[in-house]
């Protein structure tokens, strides 16, 4: 009996010993654990901070590509229009073809997937890329570039017309409106300009007619056809190149070009349907990666860009008129924006 609670106390010696121990492992295998859990987020938190660096990189690379490229094919191409007088069809078909040689690179590279599409459903799409092609070299060839880019701005409020009355669409009074000052300044410009053209002017005007009708052709073959324009694009090219070698013939016979095989003109005609790729390819990225504000801005930012370029390049002098309507043009363009991109996301 003596021994008795010596024994009890020399249990409860050991046993607190023992939860000592426990405890002090556990607080020891805690604090491993929240110094490898705080490793791991640090490693986390540094790789995505290195893909959003890498992210940003490529978004401002892909920017400077669509940015460059969309402002040299089109000074690039009213160059060879007009300085070495090339035919404009014979110069679209060609770009055609090179766009498709170039997108067979891509699909063996892996930067798109090849998808098979009924060849007879895409001859519609194809006609209307090829139009629109077509029409825009020659509105480019006949009119300034500021006429030229001015009345492509005319798409956008086409596109609309289009959907509202076969589609049913329907658009907010302040987005409708914007719209004025667009077709009002066109107009003003249009008439003012000094080297004003009645055939220019139709070439444009079928131009955006085409363009308009593709715009609506591709978005509802994407939605049908689960394909990316990337994909699309890869029938488009060859079948619209195709479709026009049927017709350069009527309008630019093939001997005429026997006078254009010179080492700079060829030169040139290659460079002007790669820069077209890239400008094809990097729109997609583009729409694709970044915000509808962000494309939409660079198209305003480019638009005034290839004006001012292209006035200076080829001597196309502005009046005061043309002045007041690019302005007025570009204020309509800026409050469609806001309306249509900049307001929504705030809201």
């Amino acid at each position: 009996m003596s021994y008795s609670y010596p024994r009890k106390d020399h249990e409860k010696i050991d046993n607190k010993d023992t939860s000592i121990h426990v405890s002090s492992s556990y607080s020891d295998n805690k604090l491993l654990l929240s110094t490898n859990t705080s490793d791991s987020s640090s490693q986390e938190k540094q790789i995505a901070n290195q893909h959003i660096i890498g992210s940003c990189f490529w978004s401002t690379f892909i920017f400077l590509i669509n940015f460059i490229s969309s402002i040299l094919v089109i000074n690039l191409s009213k160059w060879i229009y007009v300085k070495h007088h090339f035919p404009n069809l014979t110069l679209t078909t060609i770009n055609f073809f090179i766009s498709f040689f170039l997108l067979l690179l891509c699909l063996q590279a892996k930067l798109f997937t090849y998808v098979r599409l009924p060849i007879l459903n895409m001859i519609p799409v194809s006609i209307c890329f090829g139009g629109f092609i077509a029409f825009s070299n020659l509105s480019l060839q006949y009119n300034t570039v500021g006429t030229y880019q001015l009345i492509k701005l005319q798409v956008t409020p086409t596109v609309m017309l289009i959907s509202w009355l076969f589609f049913k669409a329907h658009y907010t009074i302040p987005i409708v409106l914007s719209f004025i000052p667009v077709l009002v300044g066109t107009l003003i410009s249009t008439c003012y300009d000094l080297q004003f053209n009645m055939f220019g002017l139709f070439c444009a005007l079928i131009s955006i007619s085409f363009t308009a009708i593709y715009q609506i052709l591709v978005e509802h073959y994407q939605k049908v056809y689960n394909c990316d324009a990337l994909q699309l694009l890869f029938y488009q090219a060859p079948l619209s190149g195709l479709l026009l070698l049927f017709v350069v013939p009527f309008f630019e016979p093939i001997s005429s070009l026997k006078k254009f095989m010179n080492y700079d003109t060829i030169m040139l005609i290659l460079l002007c349907g790669i820069i077209a790729f890239f400008v094809n390819i990097s729109i997609f990225w583009v729409i694709g990666n970044l915000s509808a504000v962000a494309y939409n801005m660079i198209g305003h930012s480019k638009t005034l860009l290839i004006i001012l370029v292209g006035s200076t390049l080829f001597n196309e002098s502005f009046n005061q008129q043309q002045i007041f309507g690019l302005s007025f043009t570009m204020f309509g363009v800026f409050i469609y924006s806001y309306f249509k991109y900049i307001r929504k996301i705030t809201k």
